[in-house]
């Protein structure tokens, strides 16, 4: 079945496959980038996620399946897409004699801006990038986090719908990286850009994508929000209760009814424990409990998996799932062979 954008800032795909001989880098990918989302696209080396994007941005056809980037097929309207987006792949290639600011009005020109509107972008977007006071060096003198900055300014210089990243903050500094994060949430809250953000920077895509899918072996694993992500990695939503640490407080939390995990804080001070299976209580009657057992509480909270512990998780998950499954039809046909 067909499914299309609803609007001109969408990205989706229907059973997307790309393979080379007998391997296939993309396998039946199906995912829906609404417009609007900045849409974390994650997976471990070799996943496929590169292929992905290339496909999207109409720089490498499928082998089959079906996929549309604002409205648009990838295949039959690849150079229409080619004008509308912007591409920030993980190497860029740089005219190295060039200055930055010649650099830009190359690519202005490329996308046929007219002269005077190109210079003034150009200026902007080195503004932006924090490469103003630079834009006449050599590029062949920049360090690898301004040759990404230069790299995001050149994707930004025709006003793109649609912008897909690989890496975008590999090789800056943490002034860099806040730098380049603030520009993406401005372009996606104020000019309503959509953002396909490829990262191991999981920390990142956790402060930055509303919306998550997770790729390995060429396979959708899962996808979401984060915590529909964590919800598929059984996550317990349990609590956090700190207390405060004495030789009877470690007695009496080994007595509590409950899983639970301890970790010691603020110069043993204080006891973390982790009650990862809350399912029958309620956070007060977990509260009362401490308290009649004589434990002084010095704060509780809501325990949340981190984006990396879901990713691994959902990772390895479906590895085994794919293992056994691989198993079970190996010993099939070996079977059918011994009939």
């Amino acid at each position: 079945m067909k499914v299309s954008s609803t609007n001109n800032n969408g990205i989706f795909t229907s059973n997307l496959s790309k393979s080379y001989r007998n391997f296939r880098a993309v396998n039946s990918l199906t995912i829906d980038v609404r417009p609007g989302d900045i849409f974390g696209f994650l997976g471990p080396n070799g996943a496929g996620k590169t292929t992905t994007i290339r496909m999207l941005c109409g720089l490498l056809s499928p082998t089959s399946g079906h996929s549309e980037v604002a409205g648009l097929d990838i295949v039959k309207d690849s150079l229409k897409i080619r004008s509308i987006i912007g591409l920030l792949p993980e190497s860029s290639g740089f005219y190295n004699w060039m200055g930055a600011e010649e650099y830009l009005l190359y690519f202005a020109a490329l996308y046929k801006i007219d002269a005077h509107l190109g210079k003034k972008r150009a200026k902007d977007l080195l503004e932006r990038v924090g490469l103003a006071s630079k834009s006449f060096v050599p590029i062949s003198y920049y360090s690898r986090g301004m040759k990404q900055r230069l790299g995001l300014a050149r994707t930004l210089i025709n006003e793109p719908k649609i912008l897909f990243l690989d890496e975008p903050t590999l090789g800056l500094d943490p002034k860099g990286q806040q730098d380049i994060q603030k520009t993406l949430l401005e372009l996606n809250r104020e000019k309503g850009v959509t953002i396909f953000l490829s990262s191991h920077a999981l920390s990142e895509v956790s402060s930055l994508c509303n919306r998550i899918a997770i790729v390995n072996r060429g396979r959708l694993v899962a996808k979401g929000s984060i915590e529909e992500l964590r919800k598929l990695a059984g996550n317990s939503g349990g609590l956090v209760v700190r207390i405060l640490n004495s030789p009877r407080a470690q007695k009496e939390v080994s007595n509590l009814p409950y899983r639970i995990q301890t970790n010691t804080t603020d110069n043993n001070k204080l006891i973390d424990v982790n009650i990862s299976d809350v399912v029958s209580e309620s956070a007060n009657e977990i509260t009362d409990r401490f308290e009649k057992a004589g434990l002084q509480i010095y704060e509780i909270r809501r325990m949340g998996m981190s984006l990396q512990d879901v990713y691994f998780k959902l990772i390895e998950t479906r590895r085994q799932d794919q293992d056994a499954h691989e198993k079970t039809k190996s010993e099939e046909e070996q079977r059918q062979r011994h009939v």
